[in-house]
């Protein structure tokens, strides 16, 4: 039984999310306070949002382009920043709920003249 729980209190280690880097909105510091497999959301891809919920989703578009697209605090309807940096993108071995975890590294370097996100992530166990 001890051995069981073990097992179980490492694969719930094994999925927590983590993200690392550096990320600037509009001059100001984006620290991702979770991350969030795209699959859940219909696309292939994350989302990252910090502690003001601000949302960033980097995807793999239909043509294999990169795309971001930054959605302000409470809005549901983002800013597409286009096609503005690179990705790369894993799903993971881990399932929750039928979602795959992904991992990975994106370099943004975005700007609309309304919106600017400049700034590297890497991001890991996404669910």
């Amino acid at each position: 039984m001890a051995r069981a729980f073990a097992c179980f209190l490492l694969m719930l280690a094994g999925c927590a999310a983590h993200t690392t880097g550096s990320i600037q909105i509009n001059g100001t510091t984006f620290v991702p306070a979770r991350c969030n497999s795209g699959q859940a959301l219909g696309f292939a891809g994350v989302e990252l949002a910090d502690a003001q919920q601000r949302r960033l989703r980097l995807a793999h578009a239909l043509d294999g382009r990169f795309e971001a697209v930054y959605f302000p605090p409470g809005a549901p309807l983002g800013d597409s920043l286009g096609s503005c940096g690179t990705m790369t993108l894993k799903t993971g071995v881990a399932v929750v709920n039928g979602v795959k975890n992904v991992e990975g590294f994106a370099q943004l370097r975005c700007d609309t003249g309304s919106v600017k996100v400049i700034g590297d992530v890497t991001f890991e166990g996404c669910h």
